[in-house]
């Protein structure tokens, strides 16, 4: 593992863990898909909602804060897969959030359309395309994996959300299994395009966020599924 691989995990006196990745970015504990929250004074901004029931960790990680739900002012979601949106509507009502996605996404978010597993239909309140800024977050229409994946670039800290893009094991970053995306080959033409994103710090949907090799690791897989 990479010195610069992410473990900074704490535990509290009370025995929640807090998981501070950098910045003001942090990674619930224990969800199938990480669901990330960007921990503002003023403001949280949580990317995805975990898996039915995963909500409530939600919940619980931002009670460990100090901080309460109604505080969660935006639900980011960076595809409609059901490990990802699963807890989407439970996370809604309880922070009274509203809900963003890619306009190619929408559909499969309000029921019109659906993937393999059903979700529970969720209104949708802000509808994003590629190059839109919101948060602080610039959205990078990625398609592949779902028709409205997106990446999302943290302006800050040049920290990378990539949703399913890729997914990271024991230190380095491989393509999520074809069987799980739409279309293969436009996931990896969406990996390859990352390439010229300014960033430093990659954090998957699955496995570990990498800290500082981020880039370098984005490049390393490239040069795997080129060669």
């Amino acid at each position: 593992m990479s010195k610069n691989h992410f473990k900074n995990k704490v535990q509290c006196k009370n025995g929640d863990f807090i998981m501070k990745v950098i910045g003001d970015i942090h990674l619930v504990d224990n969800t199938f898909a990480n669901v990330y929250l960007i921990v503002r004074k003023d403001k949280i901004i949580a990317i995805d909602a975990g898996l039915p029931e995963e909500y409530e960790k939600v919940l619980e990680y931002i009670d460990s804060l100090r901080r309460f739900p109604e505080e969660v002012e935006t639900i980011i979601v960076t595809h409609a897969h059901y490990d990802h949106v699963g807890s989407l509507k439970d996370l809604k009502d309880a922070t009274g959030a509203n809900v963003a996605a890619h306009e190619e996404e929408i559909p499969y978010l309000t029921g019109e359309k659906t993937f393999r597993r059903t979700i529970n239909p969720v209104e949708v309140e802000i509808s994003l395309k590629d190059g839109d800024e919101i948060h602080g977050l610039k959205v990078i229409h990625s398609p592949g994996h779902t028709p409205g994946s997106i990446c999302l670039l943290d302006l800050e800290t040049k920290a990378l959300f990539v949703g399913d893009l890729v997914m990271e094991e024991n230190g380095k970053l491989k393509e999520i299994p074809h069987q799980y995306s739409l279309d293969p080959m436009k996931n990896r033409e969406a990996i390859r395009r990352l390439l010229d994103v300014d960033f430093v710090h990659l954090l998957p949907s699955h496995g570990q966020p990498i800290l500082n090799e981020g880039k370098e690791k984005l490049r390393e897989l490239v040069g795997r599924l080129e060669g």
